[in-house]
């Protein structure tokens, strides 16, 4: 049974670091442990937006491509030490904490913590569907998920990004074995 729950986002002591600086290396160990805390505090979460709130909590605004190959060398480090786990979803890399993960958690309101839909992994998208199609009681269309999808993670819109998440999501579940099709051409888990 899959659980919705509130979204937490790590909490991290900011510090305001020059991006030369850090590249020196000297931050390398207290990066690793803020890694740790992060997937410990949001997993699942991607690849895109783990590193993100790294950097961010450095007080530095965008991941160029050298901080992104130190970036990288850090995660291979944490990955050789079995300090954290993760996999290939749909082409992007997710980071998770407990296996299997069972819940999802919507958007917040404050836009100090918000995830956008490209930041929500494929697993958690798809943990949405299972958790609509367990609750609803029936089979539904396509569409008709889609819009509980949208609702339980609080979005107003069903942009593009949106819709992408969804079928990515929808996919995936349809290729596990997870989302079933009737004869109807109505869906159910």
């Amino acid at each position: 049974m899959i659980e919705k729950r509130e979204y937490q986002k790590a909490l991290l002591e900011e510090k305001h670091v020059d991006s030369q600086e850090f590249l020196k290396g000297d931050y390398n160990e207290d990066a690793k442990e803020r890694i740790v805390r992060i997937i410990d505090a949001e997993a699942p979460i991607t690849n895109s937006l783990l590193s993100k709130r790294l950097i961010n909590s450095y007080g530095i605004l965008r991941l160029g491509s050298l901080l992104n190959d130190m970036y990288e060398s850090i995660i291979k480090e944490l990955e050789t030490e079995e300090r954290i786990k993760s996999e290939i979803v749909c082409g992007e890399k997710e980071f998770y904490k407990e296996e299997p993960c069972n819940y999802f958690r919507p958007t917040p309101d404050d836009p100090e913590e918000i995830r956008y839909s490209y930041q929500i992994p494929v697993t958690e998208a798809l943990n949405v569907i299972i958790y609509v199609l367990e609750n609803s009681g029936k089979k539904l269309k396509k569409k008709e998920i889609l819009e509980l999808f949208s609702k339980e993670l609080e979005y107003l819109r069903k942009g593009s990004q949106v819709v992408s998440l969804f079928n990515k999501a929808f996919d995936f579940g349809k290729k596990k074995g997870v989302i079933k099709t009737s004869s109807s051409g109505k869906f159910s888990v």
